[in-house]
Parts: C-alpha cells; sequence; structure tokens
C-alpha cells in the first residue's frame, strides 16, 4: 500500500464524514424541534442521528491532523499558512457571510411555526440561544484554532525544549505502541471521557456538545477534537500505522456497533433533553467511558474500511470528494427550508426524509457542477479548477502496481544543461532523464561530470544554460525535494547517536516516512541499530547512511558510490533493498566505479566523459556498442600464437581455460576449431559493461 493510495482513502473518509453530516442535518426535524417539529416523529433517525454524531467529527479531524501535517512537511510553514488561509478561512468568513443568514431566518421561522409564532426556551443546562451563530461552519473556527495551536506547540517544542527532537520520537513512539497493541481507542478516549463525565451542563445524549453558538472556544469540542486532530498529526509521522486499523477494520466495526448498542441500552432511543442521569453515578461513568471508547472504534473501523476499500483512485469517488466540501458548506439553509416546509404535512418520515434528502443533494450537485467545479470557487476549496464539460473526476494516476516502464515520463531530468567553474566546463549541454521505477547508472571517469550533474538536479549548484527539472518543478523550490532521498560520498552524521537515534531523526524532515524498524529490516542494520554510529566501520557507516537515505521513502532517490567499503554480504543485501525500491516506484540515479553493479541493477546506463553524454541504453545496448566479444575455451595451443591473429586484442590462460578477446569473434572462432582439433568448452559472450565503458570513454578521449 503506497502513500498516494492512502491518500485516496483518506480522502474518501473525509468525504464520508462531510455527506454523512448532511444526512445528520436532515434527520433533524423528524425527532427534535430544530428547525421545526415535523408532524412525523422517529425513532429510526433519532438512532441515525445518535450514531453519525458519535463519530462524524473526530473522523473529519483525524483526517484534517493526518494532511496538515502533510502539507506542513512538503511545503513549508509560509506555504501552509497561505494554503490554509485559503482553503479554510476564506471559505469560513466568505461562507459564513453567505449561508449562515438564510440559515438563521430559516430557522426562525421553523421555530415560530411550531411553537405558535413564540421562540422556544433553550433546554435546561443546554447553554441557550446565545452568542455569535457560527452556524454548521463551526467546524472551520475550531480548525483554525488547532491550527494556530499546532503551529505554535511544535515551534516551542522545537525551540525550547526538544532540540533534538527525543520527546517527540518518544510520542511517536507511543502512538505506535498503542495503535500496534490495539488499545489506542481506549487510550484516545480517556481524556474527552473525563471531560464530559464532569461537565454537568452537557447533554449526554448529544456526546460532544456542538460548539456551533460563541467564539470562545468550548472545553469539551477543544479536548474531543483537538485530541483527534493532534493523533491525526501524529499518525502522518508514523503512516505505516494505518495499515494496523486495514488489518482490524471489521473488528472496530463490529465494537463501535456494539459499544453504540449499550450506549442506547444505558441512555434510550430519544434524545434526553438533561445533563444528569436521575440514577447512580455509576451509570453516568459507564456511559461516558462506552461513548469516548466508541468515536475511536468507529473512527478507526472507517478508516481501515476504506483502506481496505477504496485504496485505488476512482474517478466518481473523486469527483464526490471533491465536491463534498461544496456540498457540506452550502447544504443547511436548503436543508432546513424544505424540513420547514414539510413539517406540517401529513405524510410519513420513509418518503418524507429520503425526499428531502434526495432534493437537497440533486440541488446542491447541480450547482458544484456548473457553478462551482469550473470557477474560482471550485479552485478556492479543491486547489484546482476544471474545464466545464470534463467528466468526473481528474485524470487516474497510475497505482503502484503499474509495471516499471518509462511511460510515466521523467522524475528527473536534465535539458540542454550547460555549467561552468572559471575555464572548465563540467557539463556540456546534457540532456538526461529518470523515469518512475528505473535506476539509472551514470559512468564516467573522474572529471566526467557525474558530480555536477547530480548536485544540479539537487539544486546544489544553478546551470548556467538550460533546464533543470525534479518531480514537475525546480529543485530550488522546497516543495519538489520533500520526496528527494540522497546518499553522497562524504556524509557526516552526529557521532554520537546510535543508527536507530539517526534514523529517527532523518524520518521526521520528510512528510510520510518508513517506520524505523522498516527501515532497519530493509536494510539489514538491525546488529547496527544500536551501536553508537562512530563506533562503527566505515562500511558499517555507508549502510548506516543508506538507511537514513531511503526512510523518507523518496520517489527519486541518488545514490553516489554506495557500496564503497561494503563487504560480499553487505552489498547484496543493499542490492536486495534497491530492487524493492525500484519495485514499489521509486526513481534511482546511481553513480558507481563497480561497473557489475551497473550490469546487475541498471535499466539503462548513461556514460559521460568530458561533461558530454557519450552513450545511453540498456546495458545490452551499451555492450552493442562494442564490436569487441570475449572467447572462452580448453585448448592446447599457446597463448602467444593466438596473440597474433587478426582481430585479437587480448589473450590469457586461467585455470587451462584460453580467454581470447577480440573484434572477429567468428574468424578466430574458425581458426581455433582449425588449429586444436580437440578443442572443448567454447563459449563466446558478448563484450562485458567494463570493457564497453573503457572503450567508449577512450573514443571520447
Amino acid at each position: 500500500m503506497t502513500s498516494n493510495n492512502r491518500l485516496h482513502a483518506l480522502d474518501a473518509v473525509r468525504a464520508f464524514a462531510l455527506l454523512a453530516g448532511i444526512v445528520l442535518h436532515a434527520t433533524m426535524s423528524f425527532f427534535i424541534f430544530i428547525p421545526a417539529q415535523d408532524v412525523s416523529q422517529s425513532t429510526t433517525l433519532a438512532v441515525t442521528f445518535y450514531a453519525i454524531h458519535i463519530f462524524r467529527m473526530s473522523t473529519f479531524y483525524v483526517i484534517a491532523g493526518f494532511f496538515a501535517h502533510m502539507v506542513l512537511e512538503r511545503r513549508g510553514l509560509r506555504a501552509f499558512v497561505k494554503d490554509r488561509a485559503k482553503r479554510i478561512l476564506v471559505p469560513l468568513i466568505g461562507g459564513w457571510l453567505v449561508v449562515a443568514p438564510p440559515t438563521i431566518a430559516v430557522t426562525i421561522w421553523g421555530l415560530s411555526r411550531t411553537f405558535g409564532g413564540n421562540m422556544p426556551a433553550p433546554p435546561e443546562g443546554g447553554g441557550g440561544f446565545g452568542g455569535f451563530p457560527l452556524t454548521h461552519l463551526w467546524f472551520l473556527y475550531y480548525l483554525c484554532i488547532f491550527y494556530v495551536l499546532a503551529l505554535l506547540l511544535r515551534a516551542f517544542f522545537a525551540k525550547a525544549i526538544d532540540r533534538s527532537g527525543r520527546l517527540r520520537a518518544a510520542a511517536d513512539w507511543l502512538v505506535r505502541v498503542a495503535v500496534s497493541a490495539h488499545v489506542a481507542p481506549v487510550l484516545l478516549a480517556v481524556p474527552l471521557a473525563v471531560v464530559l463525565y464532569f461537565n454537568k451542563a452537557g447533554l449526554l445524549w448529544f456526546g460532544i456538545p456542538t460548539p456551533d453558538m460563541g467564539l470562545a472556544p468550548k472545553l469539551p469540542a477543544i479536548v474531543g477534537f483537538g485530541t483527534a486532530f493532534v493523533f491525526g498529526w501524529f499518525l502522518h509521522r508514523n503512516v505505516e500505522l494505518l495499515g494496523r486499523w486495514q488489518g482490524t477494520w471489521h473488528v472496530n466495526l463490529g465494537v463501535a456497533v456494539g459499544l453504540t448498542a449499550v450506549c442506547l441500552s444505558l441512555i434510550g432511543l430519544a434524545p434526553v433533553m438533561t445533563g444528569t442521569f436521575v440514577d447512580a453515578p455509576w451509570r453516568r461513568l459507564a456511559y461516558v467511558a462506552c461513548y469516548t471508547a466508541a468515536i475511536w472504534f468507529w473512527t478507526s473501523g472507517l478508516i481501515g474500511a476504506a483502506l481496505r476499500f477504496c485504496s485505488n483512485e476512482s474517478p466518481e469517488r473523486r469527483y464526490l470528494a471533491d465536491s463534498s466540501y461544496w456540498l457540506y458548506l452550502a447544504h443547511l439553509p436548503i436543508v432546513f427550508f424544505l424540513q420547514v416546509v414539510a413539517a406540517p404535512l401529513p405524510v410519513h418520515w420513509a418518503i418524507k426524509f429520503p425526499l428531502l434528502l434526495g432534493i437537497t443533494l440533486t440541488v446542491l450537485l447541480v450547482s458544484y457542477h456548473y457553478v462551482v467545479r469550473p470557477t474560482f470557487i471550485g479552485a478556492l476549496l479543491n486547489g484546482r479548477k476544471y474545464p466545464r464539460g470534463q467528466g468526473l473526476g481528474a485524470p487516474v494516476t497510475p497505482g503502484p502496481d503499474k509495471p516499471r516502464g518509462r511511460s510515466l515520463g521523467p522524475v528527473a531530468e536534465l535539458t540542454n544543461v550547460t555549467k561552468r567553474f572559471d575555464t572548465t566546463l563540467a557539463v556540456d549541454s546534457l540532456s538526461l532523464g529518470v523515469a518512475r521505477g528505473e535506476l539509472l547508472a551514470v559512468l564516467g571517469p573522474n572529471g566526467a561530470g557525474k558530480s555536477t550533474a547530480i548536485s544540479l538536479w539537487l539544486g546544489l549548484l544553478e546551470p548556467d544554460a538550460g533546464t533543470v527539472r525534479v518531480l514537475g518543478g525546480s529543485p530550488l523550490d522546497v516543495e519538489n525535494r520533500r520526496d528527494v532521498g540522497v546518499m553522497l560520498q562524504d556524509v557526516n552524521l552526529a557521532p554520537e547517536l546510535k543508527p536507530r537515534e539517526l534514523i529517527e531523526l532523518t524520518a521526521g524532515y520528510y512528510p510520510n516516512p518508513l517506520g524505523v524498524d522498516e527501515v532497519i529490516a530493509l536494510t539489514g542494520t538491525e546488529a547496527l541499530a544500536d551501536k553508537r554510529y562512530s563506533k562503527l566501520s566505515g562500511g558499517q557507516k555507508r549502510q548506516v547512511q543508506f538507511a537514513a537515505a531511503i526512510c523518507g521513502r523518496p520517489k527519486l532517490l541518488f545514490l553516489d558510490e554506495p557500496t564503497v567499503g561494503l563487504d560480499v554480504e553487505a552489498r547484496k543485501a543493499m542490492w536486495q533493498a534497491i530492487r524493492s525500491l525500484l519495485a514499489q516506484g521509486t526513481a534511482i540515479v546511481l553513480t558507481t566505479h563497480y561497473l557489475e553493479e551497473a550490469e546487475t541493477l541498471a535499466d539503462r546506463v548513461a556514460v559521460l566523459a568530458k561533461g558530454r553524454l557519450v552513450a545511453l541504453g540498456t546495458v545490452d545496448e551499451m555492450r552493442s556498442l562494442v564490436a569487441r566479444k570475449r572467447i572462452s575455451c580448453a585448448s592446447v595451443l599457446g597463448i602467444d600464437d593466438i596473440k597474433g591473429w587478426p582481430g585479437v586484442v587480448d589473450v590469457s590462460r586461467e585455470s587451462g581455460t584460453v580467454h581470447v578477446t577480440a573484434f572477429d569473434a567468428e574468424g578466430v572462432v574458425r581458426r581455433l576449431l582449425a588449429a586444436d582439433h580437440g578443442l572443448k568448452n567454447l563459449e563466446v559472450q558478448q563484450a562485458s559493461l567494463t570493457e564497453a565503458f573503457t572503450e567508449l570513454t577512450k573514443e571520447a578521449a
């Protein structure tokens, strides 16, 4: 399961939470008096409201925290603030100005009709109707609060009390342990359970009190939804944990349904408009414990189910995910108006409710398709607008199971690039690219331009002419470097730290890193993980450097002489890890002096000499550029005699076998057979990559 797949699934969960909110609001007139009391009351819709209210906003805030950390890590602080202001703050203010007045007006109209022209008294202990009416847009207001708090706390920890990152690493460890041990739903429920138990003014049937009136933050909402946001934040730092929820989705949903049933048996199927139970405190404690645990079992079960069934990108789901934000922002005045109109009609709720919901969604989807999606509003809400007439969704991105190939275009590309250092021409009109899932081996003698080419790709140097692109943009843009891994020849890592700590520290800089144990297992560094880095040998340090280079789950990886100093077993382990990364779609640029390494791993080979590209192709194509072939046989002929034959380049004897390198292999084989009738074990091979490289660079010189 790749990060991309996870994003598709989480996008689906976020859309589900928003669309469930529309269903929730559509039920309200059928069991309480907001915005009007329908003549056809329904216990079924009351239970539907109850179940949706348990999980929908907590689930939404987990996803919000996850994506907030992802955007911050991928785009940087300034871009994060700009993006959130555009997509959250502007819709909050603009949406309130457009949506809140009609919503409030319809609500007043409906309540007046229900209560004979008089406004009802607020429920006892319910907090009243006073305060600034945020309406259903309160979720954006609290999201802004969480963003500000997250950025302030992040800066405070990083600069004041956790400069080494140890506390953040400990928090990551705690999250991993809790999720892996399947106790996270219980532990995450504790803070909110304490608040709800002692919140005597709260209406327990409605769980976390909806903070839709007043700008002063409400403690239950801050604790309940804040816990969800913070957990989502740390979940992105340990994204591999999502796999745990994927595997237990059915169990978690089963527990969630069971806990919801227990809660309803304790409090009843109809709303309890009081803050306390009339009987023993143990009943309140049992209810609060079950309710808050149900929140987290619902959340983990829904996310796990989405990962299980919605990991592949679907144009239909993509369309609904994009539209869900607009649908939720705009739905409330429409829903409330239809409820008020329908409330006195003598029609059963089983007909009214689906009709009301169908009309609402039809109006909203039509408005989205023609008024929002192709306009600046769509760009504001979803980050892009679609041309009028374009079909559902966006172009589907090929999944990770697509075969390694070049159809996706280059992940990194140099186009006619030139770079000079004073009078030295380091790179001369070089054009070179590497595709997704491809290993490009860049070969050349010292001074050929290999290091300069990599420095240009990494943004360490700027070209004098030509274009450099990495992951679709400039390497000078931090957003395009966040999915790049690098292992250079000269690397200085903190000598006092252990490899495990170095990997953990490095992973913290990436938006979607692998787990530390996963990196250690992948790179075969288990035996080194808890030794001090300064005590390791040169080869062992290279293994740790490789682990640090890949811990960020890079889409593009640069390996500069990665196996220098490694023993045979360590080199094989690194080769295996490289093959695993390639299979997952990572693009790799490799420089090496071990030509058998390039011969074994490379999809394509680029040979540089004097800053120019002298040859590019597969290993077989490189070999074919050199006419010479290697002939092996068991013969009694003397090597000095063979050396004088036409077309022979070199002759040697090893353990009774004669090895002949020749341009005219066919002619040499005929002479061998004619001169030695007892010739045995004849074998003719194409030139090795080493011979091809030697010949090509010699010609370039």
